[in-house]
């Protein structure tokens, strides 16, 4: 059964639309808030989304329900978290969780799936922020170990705070579950490409950390 038949492809769509509204609440710089965490608990305390030194959650952008979770994440030092800032820039960090075992048995030829619909017209149409193809051009799409890595342009208008066009985004499984991580900067301070990866690199071994295998998961 071609994979976007089945449950996997559709956790990507629904991935793919958290995504997106998790975007949509990037409203304005972060505010301030009292004692920001270094992480939270999702999908019934399942996984852990925590990010790289120097990033918190805010909260009052995060949000969780029936179609899964996505979590904002942002510097410490502007959200009121009292800790050192990141190392460079700060990026705009999201992370978003797909319900269910929806992530089990990714494997090469899941990621080649995975590269292909979101190369193709409808994937690319996932990911623009205006669901318009034409509007998202996919850079890279490369797999490294178990996460697939994409490096993504939409031209397409971010409402609210204006963001760069160029981003980086990783695909894994974590505890069954597929989990989306991204890397987006401010268009007025932008970071070049190898330190949004260098950040998502680090994102990604934070999260890997944070939710390590269970004897029972795949």
């Amino acid at each position: 059964m071609s994979i976007w038949t089945n449950e996997r492809g559709r956790a990507v769509l629904k991935g793919a639309a958290l995504w997106l509204a998790a975007l949509l609440a990037i409203v304005a710089p972060a505010a301030a808030q009292s004692g920001a965490p270094l992480r939270v608990t999702v999908d019934g305390r399942a996984v852990v989304v925590t990010g790289p030194p120097g990033y918190c959650v805010d909260r009052s952008a995060s949000r969780e329900g029936p179609e899964g979770a996505f979590v904002l994440l942002g510097s410490c030092v502007a959200l009121g978290g009292g800790r050192a800032a990141p190392r460079d820039a700060p990026a705009v960090l999201i992370a978003t969780i797909a319900p269910g075992a929806s992530g089990e048995g990714l494997g090469p030829e899941g990621f080649a799936g995975l590269a292909t619909f979101f190369t193709s017209e409808p994937g690319r149409a996932a990911l623009s922020r205006a669901g318009d193809a034409g509007s998202v051009q996919v850079i890279e799409a490369l797999s490294v170990g178990d996460v697939l890595y994409l490096r993504i342009a939409d031209q397409a208008a971010a409402e609210g705070q204006a963001l760069d066009p160029e981003y980086w985004r990783a695909i894994l499984s974590l505890r069954g579950r597929m989990v989306t991580l991204s890397v987006l900067s401010e268009a007025g301070s932008p970071l070049p490409a190898g330190r949004a990866r260098a950040v998502l690199d680090t994102f990604v071994a934070r999260m890997q950390a944070a939710n390590p295998s269970r004897p029972s998961d795949p």
